[in-house]
């Protein structure tokens, strides 16, 4: 009897144990990742050494296995990015107090370091990243940096675009040249102010006793000659009261209404005479006395007035008559250049002939210049003052410049006035030392003129205009004798130098000067004269000087961000010129606006260091695809990074291309260096269109958002709207789930019945994929589960009532008498 107690208590056990595993299911049939349970059972028979299976009875029965089934749970989306789900076969991978264990529960947060964690602190483990954002296949935790992204700066720029083949070519040719006549800027000295011709009449006293302009009159002529720019001839004049005289000259405004009366039949004779620029002046002598002065109306010329045919009295009024003076008119020093004419001739053979004046300051020639059609005229005057003869012996030295005083001690000083008076009384003039020597510059081309107005004996200043040409000296010479033996005496005289003019036509324009002086402004023309220039050469600022432009943000070491343009220029072909292509442009690159080329080493301090313009050639084939093998590779190696106030922000620097600056650009880049691929361009007769761009720097970003896709790759979105890949999720895989150890947690750890496990990458090997803002829920169904536990019920019922009836039946034997 004890075997059939012994049987109903293992059905008991067992059905006890079913209806554990099946409330155990029930229970966690919210527990996210749970993998329900199936009570699995064996009968038990009792084994004898010769017994026969034909008259062995049951022993019961026993629980074999719990098995936990690991099909797949129901999936779920959720609002948390790292909530994940497993689709498919595989385990998250985590670490627990340095033990590894494995779930199917992708509930997963972040604790105060960054690492991604379970709910129980178990930190997820991935795969982390290389610099180009790919797994590296180290398992390790998986972090979230939620701290500022380091900026990254611009290393590379792909740039596509699409020129118009049907663009014009907008650059203009027209022809320069710069006046080159043997008297431009050469060295003249004279005297400092005009004189004027004139002629004086005796003294003579009054009151002209004797003579009466009522009955008595005075005739003579008056003439003017050799007056260069002047009304030459002669003119009689007739002196009685009919004229307006009074009878007798008493006193001198008596004098001085009788030279009136000259002066009113000068300017307005009898017919047929005409004017003459002549004036007569009343001069008081004192003592009674006076003398009458006939003038020259314009100073500067050698004209010659003399007084002749005089009848009457005249010698009352001291006008007897006057032969031709020595004093006649000399001009101040000038800048010596003489009238000349020049054609210029249009595209239609229309010719006009410009006359320039005289001495006209190249400022002047250069203003009437520009007045012509197709003609652009730019003056500029230069002067050297060398410090070899500066000599200022008391410094007390006073140089007129213009006629403005300057009065500083050495060339350092007189530059650093100039400099000063260059907005106001000596405008357009400007001033440095260059060699030792003071260089003065006109900007518009006025004549620089220089006088010695003050300093002790043997001051001097040398001046040098044309270096072909003879300089010039002035010294002070109070002592009798002039120290340096070439120079002029500073008293009265002066120097000037004048200036040059750089002409520009428009294209067809032509000029010439078939018969040139000798001496000029203008040399004699020729075909070597003149030099191809670009009439309209490129210009940000003016979109006339471009086809197409385009923008693109580029960043610095420090994450600043700038602005990159683009500038497309249409070129001529001409077969004749190396390097021309029928598909050939232009592209102009700068950077804020600033110039990126690399230096010219051949120019002087300090433009040899100086940034030029980033130019570079880009051609096209016949099927309007870009041409590699002519293009020039495009390598901005110049860039230093500016403030808006235009200084250094204090980033890596340029290396030019005599430097090393190298293409592509070494990483991690130690400078600012960058390249522009442009082979994705074309020519084709559309639009000009900007067909692809992309650039590999960044400014400073902060954690914005996560994505994490289905191959468990963690990327992180910033603000400035850059992504990067974090790590990758890792999963394990066993020959044998059945055979994982249950840790509690929805965790399971490696057994011997499991195998070791297999870690990769989701969709590799066998593996399912990730989900992310999801979660896989219980795979237990409650349904299933509920009738599990009524045939459990059912079960533990049963072998109770077998106990029972064996217990009746060991009473009834019990009760036997």
């Amino acid at each position: 009897m004890s075997s059939s107690f012994n049987i109903g208590l293992s059905g008991i056990r067992a059905a006890n144990s079913d209806l554990s595993i099946t409330g155990n299911n029930i229970a966690n049939a919210s527990t996210v990742g749970f993998k329900n349970s199936r009570a699995e059972f064996g009968d038990v028979y009792s084994n004898q050494l010769f017994g026969s299976a034909l008259n062995r009875p049951g022993s019961g029965v026993s629980l074999q296995s719990a098995a936990q089934q690991f099909n797949q749970g129901s999936i779920n989306s959720t609002s948390n990015v790292l909530d994940m789900a497993i689709s498919g076969d595989g385990f998250f991978v985590v670490n627990q107090g340095g033990e590894q264990l494995y779930t199917r529960a992708g509930t997963f947060g972040l604790d105060n370091e960054g690492n991604v964690i379970t709910n129980s602190g178990a930190r997820l483990q991935g795969f982390g990243v290389d610099e180009s954002g790919k797994p590296n296949g180290i398992l390790s935790d998986l972090t979230i940096d939620a701290s500022l992204q380091q900026p990254k700066q611009t290393s590379s720029v792909e740039s596509g675009v699409n020129l118009d083949a049907n663009e014009e070519v907008l650059e203009r040719i027209g022809k320069k040249f710069s006046t080159d006549g043997n008297s431009v800027a050469v060295t003249q000295v004279g005297i400092a102010n005009p004189t004027r011709t004139q002629v004086d009449g005796a003294s003579t006293a009054f009151p002209a006793a004797g003579f009466d302009f009522s009955t008595d009159d005075i005739t003579f002529d008056i003439t003017l000659a050799n007056a260069e720019s002047g009304n030459n001839g002669t003119v009689s004049i007739n002196l009685s009261t009919a004229q307006g005289l009074p009878a007798n000259v008493d006193n001198y405004n008596d004098v001085r209404t009788l030279v009136n009366v000259i002066n009113a039949q000068i300017s307005s004779p009898t017919l047929p005479q005409t004017a003459i620029d002549v004036q007569a002046v009343a001069v008081n002598d004192g003592g009674g006395d006076f003398h009458i002065e006939f003038r020259a109306l314009r100073d500067g010329e050698p004209s010659q007035i003399t007084i002749d045919n005089g009848n009457g009295n005249e010698t009352q009024i001291g006008l007897a008559t006057l032969p031709a003076t020595d004093n006649s008119g000399a001009p101040a020093v000038n800048n010596g250049y003489p009238a000349q004419s020049i054609d210029v001739v249009g595209p239609d053979g229309s010719t006009i002939t410009y006359n320039s004046t005289k001495w006209a300051t190249a400022a002047a020639t250069s203003s009437e210049l520009n007045a012509l059609a197709g003609v652009t005229a730019k003056a500029s005057t230069e002067a050297r003052i060398t410090a070899t003869n500066f000599n200022n012996p008391g410094n007390n030295m006073v140089l007129e410049l213009n006629d403005v005083a300057l009065d500083a001690d050495d060339l350092a000083g007189l530059a650093t006035q100039i400099n000063n008076l260059s907005d106001t009384s000596l405008s357009g003039i400007s001033a440095e030392i260059v060699g030792g020597d003071l260089v003065i510059k006109s900007s518009i081309g006025h004549d620089l003129k220089f006088a010695l107005t003050g300093g002790d004996d043997e001051t001097a200043v040398q001046i040098i205009g044309n270096a072909d040409a003879p300089e010039q000296i002035l010294e002070i010479d109070t002592g009798g004798g002039l120290a340096i033996a070439t120079a002029t005496n500073a008293g009265g005289n002066a120097i000037v130098v004048g200036g040059k003019i750089d002409i520009q036509l428009e294209d067809g324009y032509e000029v010439n000067n078939l018969n040139p002086p000798a001496l000029g402004l203008f040399q004699p023309f020729n075909a070597n004269s003149f030099t191809d220039v670009v009439l309209n050469p490129f210009d940000p600022n003016d979109p006339k000087s471009y086809n197409h432009t385009t923008a693109v943000k580029v960043f610095d070491s420090l994450g600043n961000e700038h602005t990159m343009n683009q500038y497309f220029i249409k070129q001529k072909y001409d077969p004749a010129v190396a390097g021309s292509s029928p598909n050939h442009w232009k592209m102009v690159v700068t950077i804020d606006g600033k110039e990126v080329g690399d230096p010219d080493t051949s120019l002087p301090a300090p433009q040899n260091k100086e940034p030029t313009r980033a130019e570079f050639d880009l051609h096209f084939k016949e099927n309007g695809d870009f041409n590699t093998a002519l293009s020039d590779d495009v390598l901005i190696s110049n860039w230093t990074p500016l403030d808006a106030q235009g200084q250094p922000l204090g980033t890596l620097k340029p290396l030019p291309v005599l430097e090393g600056g190298v293409a592509p650009v070494p990483q991690p880049s130690t400078t600012s260096n960058f390249t522009i691929d442009m082979s994705k361009s074309s020519q084709f007769g559309d639009k000009f269109t900007v067909k692809s761009v992309d650039q590999d720097g960044f400014a400073t970003g902060r954690l914005t958002g996560l994505t994490i896709s289905e191959e468990g790759i963690i990327f992180a979105r910033f603000s400035n709207q850059e992504s990067e890949a974090l790590g990758q999720v890792a999963l394990a895989n066993f020959t044998n789930n059945q055979g994982l150890q249950p840790q509690g947690n929805t965790m399971w750890a490696e057994s011997f019945d499991s195998g070791v496990p297999s870690i990769s990458s989701p969709k590799s090997g066998g593996l399912g994929s990730v989900t992310a803002s999801a979660l896989e829920d219980s795979n237990v169904d409650l349904s299933t589960e509920l009738v599990d536990l009524i045939i459990a019920q059912r079960n533990y019922q049963a072998n109770a009532k077998t106990i029972e009836t064996a217990n009746q039946v060991t009473q009834t034997i019990i009760n036997l008498r």
